[in-house]
């Protein structure tokens, strides 16, 4: 007994395809599957391109939290030291006190003079937080910073301009880093430091 074939075969070359009516994919259906899969590429590319963005822009607040912490902390530090006197050096104190400069001295190694590296200037010069000694000796702190205010206080916590009359230096750093394409992150830090040593002489 002879077994029919379950259905016709197409044949080209002779070659045997699949039968007639067999399953598969139509030209639409494939278009279609081909428009979803992009679809969903692009999708996730986007996300991506998303997550990479947030990433940068964390990584920049961090680090410019970090630095200008640092500058802060480096202007602080010597504010505390200002007007340390155990040899009772006249000149020995705040000796600026300008809104956008800080000039102070103290003599750290008691020897009864103040050197070049006790008398110290802080200014803000091209978007740069500097440090100066009295020789003009200038070292760069911090970058990108775009605004360096100072605010003084006597011992009654008044607001001041006189320099023997100063207990406590307010400082405002506001800083500037590129986040990104075409972006920017600006952070602003305030603190105020009691010159420890201020008014005791």
């Amino acid at each position: 007994m002879t077994r029919k074939p379950s259905g016709r075969l197409r044949s080209i070359s002779g070659l045997s395809l699949a039968p007639l009516g067999a399953a598969g994919f139509t030209v639409v259906e494939i278009v279609m599957a081909l428009g979803i899969g992009s679809i969903l590429l692009l999708a996730m590319v986007s996300l991506f391109a998303s997550i990479n963005r947030s990433y940068t822009t964390q990584n920049v607040a961090a680090g410019v939290q970090q630095v200008t912490r640092l500058g802060i902390d480096m202007i602080a530090k010597n504010i505390r030291l200002a007007g340390l006197n155990p040899m009772q050096v006249a000149e020995a104190g705040i000796i600026t006190a300008q809104p956008a400069q800080l000039r102070l001295t103290y003599d750290s190694d008691a020897d009864g003079t103040i050197a070049s590296t006790e008398d110290i200037t802080f200014l803000l010069q091209d978007n740069t937080l500097m440090r100066q000694t009295r020789d003009g000796a200038a070292y760069p702190i911090l970058d990108n910073v775009s605004d360096l205010s100072f605010t003084y206080f006597d011992a009654a916590d008044a607001p001041t301009t006189l320099t023997s009359a100063i207990r406590t230096v307010g400082i405002s750093l506001t800083v500037e880093e590129p986040a990104g394409r075409d972006k920017k992150l600006r952070r602003t830090y305030s603190t105020r430091v009691i010159g420890r040593n201020l008014g005791f002489q």
